[in-house]
């Protein structure tokens, strides 16, 4: 019955560390995000090097009578280097995952480790001094093995895991969590594995079983996790682009309305003209009505050239822009919308830059969208531009909802967006900074959360 006991013990303590392996040999990290994916492969190695010795010891433990007397001392020192070689496996993983993390971090793991191995080196040739195999030889290299190769690989394995998983959790993965109880079970392994003799109690073996399970367990899900949240942002990617095509579409057929609308705008204006001089009118009313039609077809077909302007590609060559009539031009378009908005500018007049006067229009749409967005109806919006001593300094300013230390990060990322689907492709600000890379400029955002947000663009002095 005893030998029974021993068997499943050990057979599934071997299983639980080659299914660790497994767990991340039989993963597809190729497109992976986890900065620590390039180090699971020295985890795998430590759960098929760790599972290989688990078994050779069931072996050992279960046919020691069947061993001659000159073989059992090379049996017994051969145990405690496969024990090391997959403890080694371990402590590779702890440097690995150590260099993923911050540099101070980093310094100190690696720093550690260098220690470890130091003292288990200085152990070794302490060993090696003596030419006789002895029983207490083997029990005090065993008893640093464990201690310095073992406790201190799991130790500081498992101090790197949730250091990573906390990292994560930060930037609001959920998946975090299992990283850091991964950590979790490295220490405890750890600590049974290398601090408590096997010999100890019967239970032991149990225990370091249910502490490696927990590893495969977390482990696993922390995966799984993340794969589901990959999948999801894929997801979100996909239903952005198709936004996108929408919205291309719909610009493309905005286009073409407003090709169209010339037509009869110019017709509109050339028979009122016909109208008033064929039948001129004293009227000071009527002069004022006819008036009123003017500048509404004025209106009308300015907004329609402007449109043109926007949607045309933009193959012009750089020329001294205007800052004042760029404001003015964006403001002009997205006239059905700001008229619930207090906009107010600040430029002078012959303030102007080197540039593109169709991107920075776009530019200061996409900002000017953004902004008004982010705020309720009525709320105030300021645009500054003024001379700096770099160049020129373009300022656009809400009051709005504003954003937090996560969502500033990943501002600029494309497709990144934190409106409804619908509502925005998370293509405005990716496009604004590369319109002001392209313009020699820098852009930087500073918004707290219900105190707005500001968009501060600096462009370089040009010749």
């Amino acid at each position: 019955m005893a030998t029974f006991i021993v068997f499943n013990i050990y057979l599934f303590y071997g299983l639980v560390f080659f299914s660790i392996g497994c767990v991340v040999v039989f993963r597809n990290f190729k497109y992976s995000q986890l900065t620590i994916s390039p180090t699971l492969w020295a985890l795998a190695l430590f759960g098929f090097t760790h599972a290989f010795h688990e078994w050779s010891e069931l072996y050992v433990i279960l046919f020691a009578d069947g061993i001659s007397r000159q073989y059992q001392v090379l049996v017994e020192w051969l145990r405690l280097l496969k024990l090391a070689l997959s403890f080694a496996s371990l402590m590779v993983f702890a440097w690995l995952l150590f260099s993923t993390l911050s540099r101070r971090i980093a310094r100190i793991g690696h720093g550690v480790i260098w220690l470890i191995l130091l003292a288990y080196l200085v152990s070794v040739v302490r060993f090696s001094t003596s030419l006789e195999l002895s029983d207490e030889m083997f029990a005090e290299a065993s008893y640093y093995t464990r201690l310095l190769l073992g406790f201190g690989s799991a130790f500081l394995a498992g101090c790197g895991m949730a250091i990573y998983g906390y990292g994560l959790l930060r930037e609001r993965h959920d998946y975090g969590q299992y990283f850091v109880a991964t950590g979790g079970g490295l220490w405890l392994y750890g600590i049974l594995a290398g601090l408590v003799a096997t010999d100890l109690h019967m239970s032991i073996p149990v225990l370091r079983t249910l502490a490696s399970g927990l590893v495969l367990v977390t482990l696993f899900k922390a995966l799984k996790i993340f794969d589901i949240e990959r999948e999801q942002q894929t997801e979100a990617k996909l239903k952005r682009a198709v936004e996108t095509d929408k919205y291309k579409a719909i610009g493309q057929l905005a286009m073409g309305v407003a090709h169209e609308i010339n037509n009869p705008l110019a017709s509109s204006t050339l028979a009122l003209d016909l109208l008033e001089r064929k039948y001129p009118s004293q009227d000071p009313a009527q002069k004022e009505y006819m008036q009123r039609v003017r500048l509404g077809i004025n209106r009308a077909a300015e907004i329609s050239r402007e449109l043109l302007a926007y949607a045309r590609p933009a193959s012009e060559e750089a020329t001294r822009v205007r800052l004042v009539e760029v404001i003015g031009s964006a403001i002009k378009l997205l006239s059905h919308k700001q008229r619930d908005f207090d906009i107010r500018v600040d430029c002078a007049h012959g303030l102007k830059i080197m540039g593109q006067k169709i991107k920075l229009e776009e530019l200061l749409i996409n900002l000017l969208n953004n902004a008004m967005d982010a705020s309720d109806k009525g709320g105030k919006i300021y645009v500054e531009a003024v001379q700096c001593d770099t160049g020129i300094a373009l300022t656009v300013k809400d009051e709005g909802l504003g954003m937090d230390e996560a969502c500033r990060a990943r501002a600029l990322e494309p497709f990144y967006s934190t409106k409804a689907i619908g509502k925005g492709t998370g293509l405005g600000l990716a496009i604004c900074e590369s319109i002001v890379r392209a313009h020699r400029g820098t852009m930087r955002i500073e918004s707290q959360p219900g105190q707005g947000t500001q968009i501060s663009i600096v462009f370089e002095e040009q010749a």
